[in-house]
């Protein structure tokens, strides 16, 4: 390992943040790794669907699709052990208000060269999709990715730094300061317009539920449109809903978030069990026009946190991995689809070396 790299602080303990602390440390630079909350992958890394895309959810951004294809092999040989390889999973295109058509998001799967089986799960009730197909796709337990980011920034030699808000007058000591925050992507940018970017803010609800037995260890989004998904939750009984509306209580197009002030105590704290605020009914009411049993889930908790996305994207739905280089510095990363968190780490190490190239 190289011993004269640069000192670099990377900000924000995400996927994103951690996978390029380790790569940065494998590669000998002296890294100090710094989250404001109280471990890792606690916010939006932790909180989502825990399915690790490969592109099938994006038919109408051929971009995104195939950076999460060609993305998902690396993860995957990254994180083996925290893949959860048993349970179906499918994707259907509702009989209507679809975005895109049955016949258009098969052929968007053949030419992405993503594996179908047109087959339906016995939950889905048949009149309210127009497709239906099983798909090789993987979900992942949170916590067994935490335990391994944790291994290898342990290996990389990378300094964490728990509980610390750090502004960038703190980081005056590093040659090189990266900025992984997502949802505070701008927050260590000043007010250099140059720099800061307005992003859509998103604040998103993750209800967890218990499901019928029959449901257990299946996988179902509805395409293409406002619908909505159920992933199972780990090797728990539970399974996370999603919802394109339902899910989402507050958004913000900006350059910084505004979260509602009942639901600011809620973000990044896990499952809340009777949270105050929840869209949970309206989850049950939509599932129920493809799933005739979903009005028998019991609410166990809802999870809370922001979702950060481009704005203008809605035509598309585009969910693009942005590394920039602001200065001679500090670079950006906008957090895309998790399989990508590793292509973003190389190219972050890339200008790395640009940077010690340039001290030299």
């Amino acid at each position: 390992m190289r011993t004269n790299g640069l000192r670099i602080a990377v900000v924000g303990g995400g996927i994103f943040g951690t996978t390029t602390a380790v790569e940065l440390g494998r590669r000998g630079h002296q890294v100090t790794l710094y989250e404001r909350e109280t471990d890792l992958l606690r916010a939006a890394s932790g909180i989502n669907q825990y399915r690790l895309h490969r592109g099938y959810h994006y038919p109408r951004s051929r971009q995104t699709a195939a950076e999460c294809r060609d993305s998902e092999i690396a993860f995957r040989e990254a994180f083996a052990p925290a893949l959860l390889n048993h349970g179906d999973h499918y994707y259907a295109v509702a009989a209507r208000d679809s975005l895109t058509t049955p016949d258009d998001y098969l052929a968007f799967c053949r030419d992405l060269r993503l594996e179908t089986e047109p087959t339906r799960p016995d939950v889905l009730d048949p009149t309210s999709v127009a497709v239906s197909v099983r798909v090789r796709e993987h979900l992942f337990d949170p916590d067994v990715l935490r335990g391994l980011v944790w291994a290898q920034l342990r290996d990389a030699g990378v300094d964490v730094q728990l509980g610390t808000e750090v502004q960038m007058a703190d980081l005056g000591a590093a040659d090189l300061v990266v900025i992984a925050t997502y949802a505070g992507i701008n927050d260590l940018l000043g007010n250099d317009p140059e720099a800061r970017r307005s992003y859509q803010f998103e604040v998103c609800e993750k209800p967890v539920v218990r499901l019928p037995a029959r449901f257990a260890g299946t996988s179902v989004v509805v395409m293409d449109g406002p619908f909505m998904c159920f992933d199972p939750m780990a090797t728990s009984d539970n399974h996370v809903l999603g919802h394109v509306v339902h899910a989402i209580h507050s958004t913000t197009i900006g350059p910084r978030v505004e979260v509602p002030r009942e639901i600011a105590p809620l973000l990044n704290r896990g499952i809340v069990e009777r949270p105050p605020v929840s869209n949970i009914d309206r989850f049950i009411e939509a599932g129920r026009e493809f799933f005739p049993e979903f009005d028998q889930a019991v609410h166990v908790g809802s999870m809370f946190t922001v979702r950060t996305v481009l704005p203008g994207v809605e035509g598309t739905d585009a969910r693009p991995t942005l590394v920039r280089r602001i200065n001679e510095r500090v670079i950006t990363v906008f957090s895309g689809k998790i399989a990508t968190c590793l292509g973003a780490a190389a190219m972050v190490a890339s200008l790395a070396e640009e940077r010690l190239s340039e001290s030299a």
